[in-house]
């Protein structure tokens, strides 16, 4: 960390030469003191220069949207013409009016794109070691401002949003360490360590999370700004320039299969037309480029496919760079790769994109508002979602923040409806509460992509990925198949087709907690609260003695199931009361207060009540973990539902006093083999049978059973062996891999693992590996369904006959101690929260209960 003092002095420097007048606009070399590409831009430079240009140029403005983790600014700059700068603020308000066909004519509709200009939005830098984009950024802005025929016929026809560098925590993570790396000169050849990213690498913000896949999940603070800051324009295009393997070319759509199926037909010829701009101008320069091969147009949460659910044209672009390019890179071929050439191809490609959107300016506004239209017109599924299970309001406030209309149903009716994670056909009645959302509405194709039971994939290419496969080739499933927020969240939810209005009420946020009256003998907070974790974290951080009850019970005030906690007086301190409502405030929990010891058919002395004593756990972090992996773990415990914690370092395991903690959370990752010497493995193995217990995720499982270790007496699938007379099997049955698909299971509700479960969650899957369900009924918590097991997504008829009746979460004896196994991400990508209360169980009552 660099002095105070030097901070202010370079501040003050900083200040005094932004705030001399420019009689032109200034080019990225006058200002940042060097050429484009020859060294790389930090996030305060960046931002700066942007700022000299709105000081210099009456074209361009600058917002700041947001803050980062790290605390770091997040803006966009507005360009376009003084005339469209004079109505900003209604040209921003037309285009909101495209975007409401349920408010907005199509005469209306018509009158707009005929008069108003095109938004295109360019966006830079989200991961952050892809760090030639924005870099691009300066060049972009700069030849915009430049005065010139041409540019002015843009500006006028269309306003240029331009988002510099959407992830300053990693971009400042990365080029900082390759300062450090790099020697005097760049060194290009690819065994320099300039060119050897160290974990976790640049590509993820503060908390490990990478941000291209969570626009629909929203569950940064940088993402949600970006997406506030996206529907308050609803620009008409959006690009999200990215890079690649720096062997490899520059992509730009059409995109490979699959499509997501929600998307409207007409934004093929779009991507086409923009396709074939970007590739006349790399004509013009002799540049290769690829397309409709590897990146695809099916995963929601993409920077491309969330805005084209909306209405957008949204793109990917990338290219030959990453974190491994550096800033001179020689590739196999014997050819090198610059910097300088990477920002120059996203610059031609956004240029291109710029000129052929202002071009198919008035086509593009009416595409946005036909797309609309016709997802509402054609919308005509409505689904029900029962508000009984913990992760419901975070559902649906997951949704309204992306402009989803949400509906309550005012009166009790009974419908004929479908399950969503079966297919199961009844009539039920539907309870006030309970949630309605249609498709029928502008947001439709968003609605269904984000609450159907499965995306569609063509039976051509499952085909084409089974003779892949056959032929001992990776297949082509980009990323997950399933991403069902119900499925997800553990909420039930029904289908009803082709239904007329129903009687709604707006949905509105439930109130936060107040202050609870003060009660003589204690409080309970219901297990079930969708806030009672975060109450119990904060709990331990305030010292107060609570319990957790293992057996469900009622009272005069309801009923109150497994894993509801109870603060005694007794117990705690004179200032209970104050504390306590602290926390109900600032969590959110509600808490009811009782008067008597014995309140009905329960009494508060029972053993049923176990005390919970102070979980010390550690996360271990470094290169044996997954990056995101450990950064899900991570943000789970200090954002989401903070709970105290420490984060150790892989490698420095050995000299850790591991008797400070009492739980140790093992990530995913395949580096522990790599990270661990024998002693260290040693220390944890006598650390588990002396009382301690280790929550272990996928890979760190896979480490803790392997034949150097044999902690873990889980055991994996293997193929059964033939007998002498049978031919074997073709090794490559194991290399059909699942996809990402959600499984059906079973749960021990004897388990104080499924605390807060009010029925068996659906599990995220990955990969080809399954898990033996251990020998005692008792320590398989909860176990794939034996019979139809996928409940949404894709997986091959081999992969589900070696998953099914397979192990997810065991309970492993260890002597004194236990080993957690989950067999994959307990919180996959922070929005699969059906699982979340088992990990949460996991790490705060272990300890109470062995």
């Amino acid at each position: 960390m660099k002095p105070w003092f030097t901070s202010v002095i370079v501040l003050a420097v900083t200040t005094v030469a932004l705030a001399q007048p420019s009689a032109t606009p200034p080019t990225p070399e006058s200002y940042l003191g060097y050429k484009i590409g020859e060294r790389f831009t930090p996030h305060h430079r960046i931002l700066g220069y942007f700022e000299e240009l709105a000081r210099t140029s009456p074209l361009l403005s600058i917002e700041r949207y947001g803050e980062t983790y790290e605390g770091r600014d997040l803006t966009y700059a507005v360009i376009t013409s003084p005339a469209n700068r004079s109505k900003l603020e209604e040209i921003r308000k037309r285009s909101v009016e495209i975007t409401r066909p349920d408010l907005t004519s199509p005469e209306r509709a018509r009158e707009i794109a005929r008069t108003g200009p095109v938004i295109v939005w360019l966006a830079f830098g989200v991961h952050g070691n892809e760090s030639s984009s924005s870099e691009a950024s300066l060049l972009v802005a700069r030849r915009l401002l430049e005065n010139d025929p041409e540019m002015a016929s843009i500006l006028e026809r269309s306003v240029i949003i331009i988002d510099p560098l959407e992830n300053p925590d990693g971009r400042e993570r990365y080029i900082n360490w390759f300062r450090g790396a790099r020697g005097s000169n760049p060194n290009p050849s690819r065994e320099a360590s300039e060119h050897q990213e160290p974990w976790p690498g640049g590509r993820f913000n503060h908390y490990m999370v990478d941000m291209n896949r969570d626009w629909a999940w929203q569950s940064q603070r940088e993402t949600r700004a970006r997406v506030d800051a996206y529907m308050h324009w609803n620009p008409q295009v959006l690009v999200d320039f990215h890079e690649m393997s720096p062997e490899s070319t520059y992509f730009f759509p059409p995109d490979a299969d699959p499509v997501n199926a929600n998307l409207p037909t007409a934004i093929q010829p779009w991507l086409e037309r923009f396709g074939k701009a970007n590739a006349e101008a790399f004509g013009k320069n002799g540049w290769p480029f690829f397309v409709k091969e590897t990146y695809d147009l099916f995963y929601p949460g993409y920077g491309d496919s969330w805005p084209a659910l909306r209405g957008s044209i949204g793109m990917t672009y990338e290219m030959a760079g990453g974190g491994r390019a550096g800033s001179v890179y020689e590739r196999e071929d014997g050819t090198q790769v610059t910097l300088a050439d990477r920002a120059l191809r996203h610059f031609t490609t956004a240029l291109a994109t710029v000129r052929t959107a202002t071009e198919g300016r008035e086509d593009l506004i009416l595409y946005t508002y036909n797309g609309l239209r016709s997802a509402m017109l054609e919308g005509k599924t409505t689904y029900l979602l029962l508000p009984d299970s913990p992760s419901f309001n975070h559902l649906i406030q997951t949704l309204t923040r992306q402009g989803i209309e949400v509906g309550t149903l005012k009166d009790a009716t009974s419908l004929k409806v479908s399950a969503l994670d079966s297919d199961r056909s009844e009539t039920r009645q539907f309870l006030p509460g309970t949630a309605v959302i249609s498709t029928g509405q502008p947001l439709g194709a968003l609605v269904q992509a984000l609450l159907e039971r499965s995306p569609l994939l063509t039976k051509a290419f499952i085909d084409y990925q089974r003779e892949r496969v056959n032929e001992d080739e990776p297949d082509q499933f980009y990323d997950v198949t399933s991403w069902s927020l119900p499925i997800a969240s553990n909420v039930e939810t029904y289908v009803l087709k082709n239904a007329g209005k129903l009687p709604v009420d707006r949905w509105v946020a439930p109130t936060p907690a107040t202050s609870v009256r003060s009660a003589r003998f204690g409080y309970l907070i219901r297990g079930t609260d969708p806030r009672v974790y975060h109450a119990a974290g904060l709990m331990l951080q305030s010292k107060v003695k609570f319990s957790v009850t293992t057996e469900t019970f009622r009272i005069e005030g309801g009923e109150f199931p497994r894993g509801t906690l109870l603060v005694m007086r007794q117990n705690n301190n004179a200032q209970i009361d104050t504390v306590l409502n602290s926390i109900l405030v600032t969590s959110g929990a509600q808490a009811l207060p009782i008067d008597n010891a014995w309140s009905g058919d329960t009494s508060f002395g029972s053993s049923r009540f176990q005390f919970v004593k102070e979980p010390k756990i550690a996360l271990v972090s470094g290169s044996a973990t997954g990056a995101t992996a450990f950064g899900a773990l991570w943000y789970t415990l200090d954002i989401d539902t903070p709970i105290p914690h420490t984060v150790i370092r892989s490698d420095r395991m050995e000299s850790i006093d591991l008797n400070r903690f009492n739980v140790i959370v093992m990530p995913d990752g395949g580096g522990y083999g790599d990270a661990w010497k024998k002693s260290t493995v040693d220390k944890l193995t006598a650390w588990v049978r002396n009382g301690g217990t280790i929550v272990a995720v996928s890979g760190a499982a896979a480490f803790l059973r392997s034949k150097d270790v044999e902690l873990s007496k889980v055991k994996e699938w293997s193929e059964p062996k033939k007998k002498d007379d049978e031919p074997v099997t073709d090794s490559r049955y194991n290399d059909f891999r699942i996809s990402g698909a959600a499984l059906r299971t079973r749960m021990n509700q004897r388990s104080y693992l499924t605390f807060g479960l009010t029925r068996p969650p659906a599990v995220m899957i990955e990969g080809s590996k399954a898990l033996l369900a251990l020998p005692h009924r008792v320590d398989n918590v909860i176990t794939v369904e034996e019979t139809n097991p996928v409940v949404s997504g894709f997986a091959f008829p081999e992969s589900i006959e070696r998953i099914k009746g397979s192990l997810y979460l065991g309970d492993e004896k260890i002597g004194r101690g236990s080993i957690v196994t989950f067999a994959d991400e307990p919180h996959f990508r922070l929005f699969w929260r059906g699982t979340l209360p088992i990990f949460l169980n996991a790490v705060l009552y272990s300890p109470s209960f062995r």
